[in-house]
């Protein structure tokens, strides 16, 4: 459990150093998914299950994607949907089309194996359904400037 929460840390600093404040715009889904993904870590916590070491590492994986994927676009990376231009084909981006949200659902799904938790597999489903429905947005509004 203390390695998690290790990692879990070590995440929230890095991408706190790599990004940028911007002002979520309504209808944005940060808030909702940071809120699931919390709910679910702590509940999670609160089972008595015992969790697989493997978990761990996908959630550092994960922490790792997000935060290159996060220096990658630099003050491009915003909570609000609004495209500077053409798509990204640098970093992460040229192997994945959005490492972002991969990495944040890989954290999900890491954290749910850690902690051997059905509410925070629960959470990280739809957490998953959620970065779904941001990329399908990210990618109306990147064709709608191409």
């Amino acid at each position: 459990m203390l390695l998690l929460l290790a990692v879990i840390a070590a995440w929230a600093v890095a991408e706190a150093a790599v990004s940028h404040v911007d002002q979520p715009a309504p209808g944005a889904l940060a808030l909702p998914t940071g809120l699931l993904l919390l709910g679910g870590q702590v509940a999670g916590a609160l089972e008595d299950g015992h969790g697989c070491a493997a978990g761990i590492a996908v959630v550092a994986v994960g922490a790792a994607l997000r935060v290159w994927a996060i220096a990658t676009l630099g003050a491009g990376f915003r909570t609000a949907i609004a495209p500077a231009g053409a798509r990204c084909r640098r970093g992460p981006y040229r192997a994945v089309r959005h490492p972002s949200e991969l990495g944040l659902v890989l954290i999900a799904g890491g954290g749910a194996l850690a902690l051997a938790s059905w509410l925070a597999a629960a959470s990280a489903v739809a957490i998953a359904a959620l970065s779904l429905v941001r990329c399908r947005r990210e990618d109306a509004a990147l064709q709608a400037v191409a």
